[in-house]
C-alpha cells in the first residue's frame, strides 16, 4: 500500500522536493507574467498529484505552493490581460475533498486566475488533457509527484517531452527501480538490466534512471536530475525542458542546494574530504570528482575543435548538468595557458550569443 505523506509532516525529502519546485515555479513565472512583451496570454500550471495541497503541520504541499508564488503576480496577470490557470488533480476522494477545502480556504477571492479540480485517475486524464493541449504554443509547467514508479511510462515521457514551450518536473522512486528491475510488471514500465546498475553504488541509482530517460530522447532536448536521499532509499527528481533557458534556471537552484555536485541533497559521489573534513595536498584531488571528470572532458572537445565556439561550450555544458561558471574556468585556463585566443566569457544571457565567438585554437 502506498505510503500517505500528507497524515504527518512531511519528512526532508519531501521539503527538498517541494523546494526545488517553488523556487522553479518561481523562475519561471516572470518569464510569461512580466516580460517586456507579452508574447501569449493563457499560461498554465499542472499539479497532477496534488493530493491534499498540505501536510498535517500545515506545512504547503504544490497546490498551495502554487498560490503562494502567484500572490506577487496578481498585479502583472491583470495589467498584461493574462489568462492563467492551474489546473490540479487528486484521483482519491478523501484527498480530493480536503484539497478543494484547502483551496477554497487559501485561495484569494479576487485572485485573477483559474482553478482548476479534478478527481481523475492519472493516465485517462493526461491523455484527455494531451488531446487538446498536443497541437498548440501556450507556455506550460507540469508537476508530476507521482508515487512509485509506475505513471511516468516510455508513452507518458515521449508525450511529455512532444508538448512545445513545456516545461516538467516529476518524482521517482529510483531505489524501486534498482530492486525490482528484474520483475516482469516493472519491466512495463521501465526496462532496465543488472548491467546498468553498479550493485556498489546505490547512491547513483536516480543517475541510471535519469540515463535510462534520456535514452529516449529522440530528438535535442534538455533533461536534468537531482537525486533525494530519504533514510537508506534514493529518489530523484527528473528535469525536461524544450529550451536551454529552462535547463539553465533549474540548474541553478540544483546547485545552490549541493554547490558540490548540483544533483543531489547528500554527498553522492562520497567524496572524502566532505566526509572527514581533511583536505588533499593535491590541488585537483580537492575538486569534487564529477568537476574534476567534466573540466578534463571539456577542455579535451574544445582543444579537439568539436567545440568550436562560445555557445558550443555553454549549451554542452548545460546539457552535462553544469553552468556556464563552470565552463568559464576551463575557458579561462585554456586563455591563460595560451592554448586558445582569448575570448570574452559570460555567465548571463548566453541564450543570446549573436553571433557566437569562435574559439581559435593555437597551433
Amino acid at each position: 500500500m502506498t505510503k500517505d505523506i500528507h497524515k504527518n509532516e512531511f519528512d526532508f525529502g519531501t521539503k527538498i522536493k517541494l523546494e526545488i519546485f517553488r523556487e522553479y515555479l518561481k523562475a519561471w513565472l516572470p518569464t510569461f507574467t512580466k516580460a517586456r512583451k507579452i508574447y501569449w496570454r493563457d499560461i498554465y500550471v499542472y499539479d497532477f498529484f496534488s493530493g491534499e495541497g498540505k501536510d498535517s503541520e500545515g506545512n504547503s504541499g504544490s497546490p498551495l505552493i502554487i498560490i503562494e508564488e502567484l500572490l506577487s503576480h496578481h498585479e502583472a496577470i491583470e495589467s498584461n490581460k493574462l489568462n492563467l490557470t492551474i489546473v490540479l488533480n487528486e484521483k482519491v476522494k478523501r484527498k480530493f475533498n480536503i484539497l478543494k477545502e484547502v483551496i477554497d480556504s487559501n485561495k484569494p477571492k479576487e485572485a485573477p486566475y483559474k482553478v482548476e479540480l479534478h478527481q481523475r485517475a492519472f493516465k485517462e486524464f493526461f491523455n484527455d488533457q494531451y488531446s487538446r493541449i498536443k497541437s498548440d504554443h501556450c507556455p506550460r509547467l507540469i508537476f508530476l509527484d507521482q508515487y512509485g514508479i509506475k505513471e511516468i511510462t516510455k508513452d507518458i515521457f515521449s508525450m511529455l517531452v512532444s508538448l512545445k514551450r513545456t516545461d516538467f518536473i516529476f518524482f521517482i522512486s529510483s531505489s524501486f527501480v534498482r530492486r525490482f528491475y528484474e520483475q516482469e510488471e516493472f519491466k512495463n514500465y521501465i526496462t532496465l538490466t543488472k548491467s546498468d546498475f553498479d550493485q556498489s553504488r546505490p547512491v547513483h541509482s536516480h543517475r541510471v534512471v535519469f540515463e535510462y530517460y534520456k535514452s529516449l530522447l529522440g530528438k535535442e532536448y534538455h533533461l536534468a536530475p537531482f537525486s533525494i536521499k530519504k533514510g537508506s532509499n534514493i529518489y530523484g527528481l527528473i528535469f525536461g525542458s524544450n529550451h536551454s533557458l529552462g535547463l539553465e534556471k533549474f540548474l541553478n537552484i540544483a546547485w545552490r542546494i549541493n554547490p558540490h555536485s548540483g544533483d543531489a541533497n547528500f554527498n553522492i559521489d562520497e567524496e572524502g574530504y566532505l566526509t572527514t573534513g581533511q583536505w588533499s595536498l593535491f590541488p585537483t584531488e580537492n575538486l569534487p570528482k564529477k568537476l574534476n571528470v567534466f573540466e578534463r572532458d571539456l577542455k579535451a572537445r574544445i582543444l579537439s575543435r568539436e567545440l568550436s565556439s562560445d555557445s558550443d561550450v555553454y549549451k554542452y555544458s548545460l546539457d552535462q548538468g553544469f553552468l556556464p561558471r563552470h565552463a568559464n574556468v576551463v575557458l579561462k585556463e585554456l586563455i591563460i595557458n595560451q592554448q586558445i585566443e582569448e575570448i570574452r566569457t559570460t555567465s548571463s544571457n548566453i541564450h543570446r550569443l549573436e553571433p557566437p565567438q569562435k574559439i581559435v585554437i593555437y597551433e
